[in-house]
């Protein structure tokens, strides 16, 4: 058997009324329940904490005094952590912890930083890469309060927020005879060498799709990071698929390339953010806010290539 908070702060009032009559005009209570609650905290302590004397009040014995300071710390010490949580809550200053599964994420979350520290100078931001499983289990771990990832097959135990659907497109040099269109077909990428973004779900998420253009596939290079898939493409050893792409469309090594709609393709992925379910943190909530304006206005255009 256990005391509530409520049984502790009515046997805390007693005691430090003297009166089980006034414990209960201060607790706004009948003084049938400050004496039940007495009677309760006996029986579990198993030791007498007052002594009652009709019509004088209660005392406190010497061993009631002792526990009755037991009970006033522990009463302090829940009710500031309960107004310490509040105050977490609600306020819009300390740490955000976000991982994120979005290599494009540089062209957007900096922004969407700077715009919350202007106006939120105590606001520490920590950024941490990683794959969509890595970070969705981070979350899960408490290494994070929100995550940016790509929602396919999320966990259940994570809440999710679509941010923006972006189509998978055909990356391939400015010069390139297919460059000269306005969109390519699957079976005119499939003629191709291809190059790879060898990443945990993108490789076979893109091989199904490669896959039906109905010829032998000629991988010439697989790399794990957009970035150099992208340097690779404006190398011209080959083309590449992708599905988001940064605002400025030139490589590290400055070489110019051109991001092509599939024209006979709906395949694509959606960018989430996830975070625990349930109520969250005034600054989270502001966060996932700012994600959505952001990226289902025209910053979220500029990241996607839709077809014509």
């Amino acid at each position: 058997m256990t005391l509530s908070l409520r049984a502790l702060r009515y046997v805390q009032a007693a005691l430090q009324h003297g009166s089980i009559t006034a414990a209960a005009d201060a607790m706004h209570v009948t003084p049938s329940a400050i004496a039940a609650a007495l009677d309760q905290a006996e029986a579990i302590f198993g030791i007498t904490l007052v002594t009652r004397a009709r019509a004088k009040g209660v005392f406190p014995t010497l061993t009631g005094r002792d526990v009755g300071r037991g009970i006033d710390d522990l009463l302090e010490r829940y009710d500031t952590l309960m107004s310490g949580v509040s105050d977490l809550k609600s306020s819009l200053s300390g740490n955000l912890a976000i991982g994120y599964n979005a290599p494009i994420a540089p062209a957007f979350l900096p922004r969407l930083a700077a715009e919350m520290s202007a106006a939120h100078s105590d606001v520490v931001f920590t950024f941490t890469e990683g794959n969509n499983d890595s970070v969705q289990k981070g979350l899960m771990d408490g290494q994070f309060d929100v995550i940016l990832f790509v929602e396919e097959l999320p966990n259940p135990q994570i809440e999710t927020q679509p941010l923006i659907f972006a189509p998978t497109y055909c990356l391939c040099p400015a010069d390139h005879a297919l460059a000269q269109h306005e969109t390519v077909s699957v079976s005119q990428i499939v003629q191709e060498s291809l190059i790879l973004l060898d990443r945990p779900a993108a490789r076979g998420y893109y091989m199904d799709l490669l896959e039906q253009g109905g010829s032998d596939l000629r991988i010439v290079a697989t790399a794990n990071s957009t970035e150099m898939v992208r340097s690779l493409v404006a190398s011209r050893i080959g083309i590449s698929l992708l599905n988001m792409k940064p605002r400025d469309v030139l490589t590290y090594a400055g070489d110019q390339i051109r991001c092509l709609p599939i024209a006979d393709s709906t395949s694509g992925v959606t960018l989430s953010l996830g975070f625990a379910p349930g109520p969250k943190r005034r600054l989270v909530q502001m966060f996932v806010d700012n994600c959505m304006a952001s990226l289902q206005g025209p910053l979220g255009a500029d990241l996607i290539v839709s077809k014509p």
